[in-house]
């Protein structure tokens, strides 16, 4: 059976795949939700005091209470807490939440990379990450970067969008080296064939598809990376 591999697989194969960690920068949205918290705490204890506890309560604690009620409810719902760090390479796009294990969206998984409400969002069948434009302005540059290189047409940012993101660095990030590809009991994307053993696998280099062994298509059917063994190769 031949042997399938793509230029620069020598290079970057399972062994050899790294990707970059970026730190959230602080933004002023996290201001604005430390700010909210404080706030809403302050109504929130005020309200209780004067409702519940003093002898002389306000008439309107009733509404000082619900008012504070809202102001940490919205925090929660939309604060920007920080303490996230993301990772984007050769494995897709990772995000890191504190005490949640990693929450990983493998190029192949994308369906959409677009701009919305100042927020850069990589969305794929079954889950969605999330990056701000300001706190996390490399690493979302870095996503369309690789993005734009791998998987092109699923990118869906405007040029005048393209152009607001700051350029890439290559001195900025921390590079790390990727962590095994868990293939086992994944499917493969050109026969529905069930990962039975590692061995069987052929992921493509470009954007991690995984492939069966027996039935590797000459080009990657997700990003027509070109999957043809090269000459005189067998196995």
């Amino acid at each position: 059976m031949a042997e399938h591999k793509t230029e620069g697989q020598g290079r970057k194969g399972r062994k050899g795949r790294t990707e970059r960690r970026f730190e959230a920068v602080s933004a002023s949205s996290s201001w604005a939700t430390l700010a909210g918290t404080v706030v809403g705490a302050l109504l929130l204890g005020a309200g209780i005091f004067s409702q519940w506890l003093s002898s002389r309560p306000w008439d309107l604690a009733p509404w000082v209470v619900g008012s504070g009620a809202v102001v940490l409810a919205a925090v929660i719902l939309w604060g920007d807490f920080g303490g996230k760090a993301v990772r984007v390479g050769d494995a897709g796009v990772a995000l890191e939440l504190p005490g949640k294990p990693l929450r990983r969206l493998g190029w192949y998984a994308v369906e959409s990379i677009r701009v919305d409400k100042g927020q850069l969002r990589i969305v794929g069948s079954d889950t969605e990450i999330s990056l701000s434009l300001s706190g996390d302005a490399q690493a979302s540059a870095w996503v369309v970067k690789e993005a734009r290189a791998r998987i092109p047409s699923r990118v869906e940012l405007s040029k005048e969008e393209r152009q607001g993101l700051p350029e890439p660095s290559e001195a900025l990030g921390t590079q790390l080296p990727v962590e095994k590809l868990q293939v086992t009991g994944m499917r493969c994307k050109a026969s529905g064939k069930v990962i039975t053993f590692e061995r069987d696998a052929r992921p493509c280099p470009r954007c991690g598809q995984v492939y069966h062994c027996e039935s590797v298509p000459e080009t990657c059917l997700t990003c027509e990376a070109d999957l043809a063994a090269p000459k005189g190769k067998s196995s």
